[in-house]
């Protein structure tokens, strides 16, 4: 005998009948949920029916069964950790943890398991790296303990290596400071941002930014651009600092040498251009244009008014001509009117006869009023017609197009003073400038335009838009040649590091990048000094 399903029952049936059809999330989480519970993989179950709850979040089913089968995958995972946990190899311990923990986030057996691990590795790497004293050991402890630090949600595990962070960047600010008193401002300036990294703070950021100038201005190359031979003297007096019209685009590590000198800088780069840059030749071209305009106005005859006038003339001459033939006409039919045909005495009387006479005269009348009509319509056409128009009178304007062209030959050798710099470079052409001028002609809507004369400076800026990726090129490769030969003297951190080390590693870096060393490399390179496998993270 079957009994009536609870109302409740029926409501979730119906429910699910209906999501099922319109819910394609909903319906996708529930079936993955009902096939993993069958097999036993409670974890999958848990995560899909939470999905599908989070889907139709009215659906009292699937979101009942999220805690039921919570506490079904935490079990399963705890009993899956365990004998990991026990034997103290995290990764099989950890896994199951966190995924039993994204369930049931207050589970007080999970989150003491996790305790118990956090301890475990907080002692590995206390014994791995032990504090004596050294950065490089505080960095490797440090990057030891961050390995774990995403699989070790444990509050006090968290602040443990906020803590160590913390301390860290301490040291590296005193460092930062020492080697900003002893003058090696990219060893102060690597050590600040190490510091900011591991720590970030307003007071730490100042203090970087600070460092970073001063790094710039000690560390970047000094670049002397010196212009000799035979230039046109107008151009010549436009060229006496091209380093610093040049200035904007010079590779970041790089600046004038007219910048003044700081302590501890490289040597200067010095750039010598051999120029010939001859005197400016113009010339000038005519081109003779013709431009029609309205030079005024006249009244001539209307063309359609003499038309007009003679359609009224011909319906004048028509009318008269239909007139005279229908009074002909008229005449005849009257004295010959058309007699009656009398049939018997008393009978109607009948519609007298027409005569061919009569008939015409009919005939020519109606033709009458219609040349009548046409003449009419031709008067009132000639009466809305005018007898004259007003019509344009053009003209051409004749004038000069003047174009004046300047130019002036160049070429020049680009030599560098440094053993490493790049080979001679040449490069020759025109520097051209043009213009034109005319005259205006306001009737025919022709404005003036005067000539432009190019100043000299103008030619003194197109050379050195020439020369300019030359110089570039040469900076950048004496840079790069300048940070290779800088980076074998520290291409290792050596295990008793100093200052020194880190303005080398600094500026070695700054030559052959163009930017500061980021400090996630500097970490790596302090952790690999002491053989540590883990890479330390900014936070």
């Amino acid at each position: 005998m079957n009994t009536a399903s609870s109302p409740l029952r029926l409501a979730s049936i119906f429910a699910l009948l209906l999501l099922g059809g319109c819910n394609t999330a909903y319906r996708e989480a529930f079936n993955r949920a009902r096939e993993a519970a069958i097999r036993g993989d409670f974890l999958t179950a848990a995560r899909s029916y939470r999905d599908a709850c989070r889907a139709a979040p009215d659906d009292e089913e699937a979101c009942g069964r999220v805690p039921l089968f919570s506490v079904k995958a935490t079990d399963q995972a705890i009993t899956s950790a365990r004998p990991g946990c026990d034997a103290g190899e995290l990764d099989r311990c950890l896994p199951p943890l966190l995924d039993a923990r994204d369930l049931l986030p207050e589970h007080v057996e999970v989150n003491a398991m996790l305790e118990k691990a956090s301890q475990l590795h907080t002692e590995r790497c206390a014994s791995q790296w032990k504090e004596d004293g050294s950065v490089g050991s505080a960095v490797a402890g440090l990057a030891c303990l961050q390995a774990r630090g995403h699989q070790l949600p444990v509050a006090a595990y968290q602040d443990l290596l906020a803590s160590r962070a913390s301390q860290l960047s301490t040291r590296f600010a005193t460092l930062a400071t020492t080697a900003r008193s002893r003058g090696t401002q990219g060893a102060a300036a690597v050590l600040w941002t190490t510091a900011q990294c591991l720590a970030p703070s307003d007071t730490t950021g100042a203090e970087l930014q600070r460092s970073q100038q001063d790094f710039f201005a000690q560390s970047s190359i000094p670049v002397e651009t010196r212009l000799d031979g035979p230039i046109y003297r107008p151009i010549a007096q436009n060229l006496s600092s091209p380093c610093s019209s040049l200035a904007s685009g010079l590779p970041r590590g790089s600046r004038c040498a007219e910048n003044g000198t700081v302590p501890g800088q490289p040597s200067t780069l010095v750039l010598q251009v051999d120029a010939v840059v001859q005197r400016v030749v113009e010339r000038v071209s005519e081109d003779v244009n013709h431009v029609r305009y309205v030079s005024g106005t006249r009244q001539v005859p209307n063309p359609r008014f003499e038309r007009a006038r003679d359609r009224l003339g011909d319906a004048e001459r028509e009318l008269r001509r239909a007139e005279r033939a229908f009074e002909e006409k008229d005449k005849e039919c009257k004295k010959n009117p058309p007699a009656h045909d009398a049939t018997c005495v008393g009978c109607p009387d009948s519609a007298p006869a027409s005569t061919p006479a009569c008939d015409e005269a009919r005939r020519l009348d109606e033709e009458r009023k219609q040349k009548v009509a046409a003449r009419e319509e031709a008067g009132r056409e000639l009466d809305g017609l005018p007898e004259t128009v007003t019509e344009d009178v053009h003209d051409t304007f004749t004038y000069s197009v003047l174009t004046h062209d300047w130019s002036s030959p160049y070429q020049f050798t680009l030599r560098a003073n440094t053993p490493g710099g790049s080979p001679p470079v040449q490069d020759a052409g025109v520097l051209r400038f043009s213009d034109a001028e005319h005259v205006g002609f306001g009737p025919a809507g022709i404005s003036a335009d005067p000539l432009d004369v190019p100043p000299p400076h103008a030619f003194s800026g197109a050379f050195l838009e020439r020369l300019a990726p030359h110089v570039f090129a040469a900076v950048r490769h004496d840079a790069r040649v300048r940070g290779a030969a800088r980076r074998s003297a520290c291409n290792a951190l050596p295990a008793n590091w100093n200052t020194d080390w880190v303005q080398c590693f600094a500026e070695a870096t700054l030559w052959e990048n163009g930017s500061e060393p980021a400090p996630d490399e500097f970490l790596r390179f302090v952790a690999s000094s002491t053989g540590a496998t883990e890479q330390p993270q900014c936070r």
